[in-house]
């Protein structure tokens, strides 16, 4: 009898151990906030959150063996609330028996932080089926931030591959300057699944189309086309709307632009007429009907006699340093004097990489300008620095700014900085990138092993 207990009781240890081997939870991790602060990674300030990704249902779950857990179902997953430093989580199913997990961290599962696993199962009873499919995610532009499952990854190159757990999926896909985007996809036995996902960007965009052939467009003193054309980035705000032909204006306006608004404007030949003035300031119209540019009723004048005005204008900057810029032409450093002929300029100043933010000036008559310009401000740019090692030290210049992957922001434009990797147990990886105002810049340095 003494021979027969111990063996009854490795019998049934082996039957438990093979029944629980039905289930087991792998690539297991826990979830940080991204580098541009993503609120979508919840945490909670008593509890442990962890979601684990299934196509199942029909779980119960106990904490360390004790606590029940209640499991809140979401598309693929579930997401279990545990008590500060759970070491372990017993898995319960009809079909699929016992599973008891031990959590493969020292201190457990712990308050204030996010995990996440998979959950996967096995019935030597059912017909096999595949736990896992491919996913590849096309995405513009090239360079984002995506988060499937709390799982975020960086995405270079447009494309990017994930193996996942058969059933829904969430995710959100986020770039600089661009709007985010949320969208759910589902993984099927049958194949794989691509998913296209193109950003929209937060500026606006202005498109203009006339009747006027040959004509010039330009949209704050920059031209955008002939006839037709579009602009670049907008922001918010008014804007100038200038039609040009032959030194002639033939329309001359503002209009105003809404955030990630794409507008359309369209120009008859009722819209399009030329107007000038003389050198004595009398204003000139055309008459469409007749063919002819009258400064009243009554009078007419030939074209001839009608000479594109300019005024004197003067400009001065900081001090004999600090260059000027007209329309991005640079014209003299501190001090400019010139005619400028009628239409719209766009003003501003530099001096040690800074740029003043940019004036506004409309030449419509002879009268003489005189323009003192401001100190030119801090133009400034992002840094986008990865590796294939996350948490190495980042050092912008000699200064530690984070740890990979990370966005390092308020970097002046148009300076160069050196970007140092450090890890312990790899070599450093150093490279120097030219600072883009408003702009990101992507960086990824690869951390070779010391042997």
């Amino acid at each position: 009898m003494k021979r027969i207990l111990p063996l009854l009781i490795a019998l049934c240890f082996s039957f438990v151990t093979s029944w629980a081997q039905e289930m087991h939870i792998e690539e297991f991790a826990k979830l940080k906030k991204g580098p541009l602060n993503m609120n979508h990674v919840v945490t909670n300030k008593q509890q442990a959150i962890i979601d684990l990704k299934t196509s199942e249902k029909g779980f119960a779950f106990l904490a360390d063996g004790k606590m029940e857990i209640q499991a809140d179902e979401g598309d693929g997953v579930l997401t279990l609330k545990t008590p500060d430093k759970t070491a372990f989580i017993v898995v319960k199913h009809p079909d699929y028996g016992q599973l008891t997990w031990k959590v493969p961290t020292k201190k457990g599962l712990r308050r204030k932080k996010h995990y996440a696993a998979n959950l996967l199962t096995f019935s030597p009873d059912k017909e096999f089926k595949l736990q896992k499919q491919w996913v590849i995610f096309e995405i513009q532009p090239q360079d984002a931030i995506l988060t499937i499952d709390s799982t975020m990854t960086l995405v270079q190159g447009g494309k990017q591959q994930f193996y996942l757990p058969i059933g829904k999926h969430a995710y959100i896909a986020e770039s600089p300057f661009h709007q985010q985007e949320e969208g759910s996809f589902e993984l099927t036995e049958e194949e794989r699944q691509i998913v296209t996902v193109a950003l929209q960007p937060i500026y606006s965009y202005l498109t203009v189309r006339t009747s006027l052939e040959g004509c010039d467009i330009l949209i704050d003193g920059q031209q955008i086309g002939q006839t037709r054309g579009t602009s670049g980035h907008l922001r918010e705000g008014i804007h100038r709307l200038t039609v040009l032909k032959d030194s002639l204006r033939y329309y001359d306006a503002d209009f105003s632009i809404g955030w990630r608004e794409k507008k359309t404007i369209e120009l008859s030949a009722g819209d399009l007429r030329p107007i000038l003035k003389t050198k004595d300031r009398e204003r000139v119209v055309w008459n469409q009907e007749e063919d002819i540019f009258m400064a009243d009723s009554t009078t007419q004048i030939s074209v001839a006699s009608l000479k594109p005005i300019t005024a004197p204008v003067t400009i001065k900057a900081l001090d004999d340093n600090t260059s000027i810029w007209v329309n991005r032409e640079l014209k003299g450093y501190g001090s400019w004097e010139g005619e400028l002929a009628v239409g719209f300029y766009l003003i501003s100043t530099e001096k040690d990489g800074l740029e003043s933010r940019s004036m506004t000036l409309w030449v419509d008559d002879d009268t003489p300008r005189n323009i003192e310009l401001l100190a030119p401000m801090g133009s400034y740019g992002m840094v986008n620095v990865h590796s294939n090692e996350i948490g190495a030290d980042v050092y912008i210049n000699g200064k530690l700014a984070g740890k990979t992957p990370c966005v390092v922001k308020n970097l002046p434009s148009g300076s160069n900085c050196q970007v140092k990797l450090v890890k312990a147990g790899y070599y450093e990886a150093e490279k120097e990138v030219r600072i883009v105002g408003n702009d990101l810049t992507d960086i990824n340095l690869k951390l070779k092993k010391r042997r």
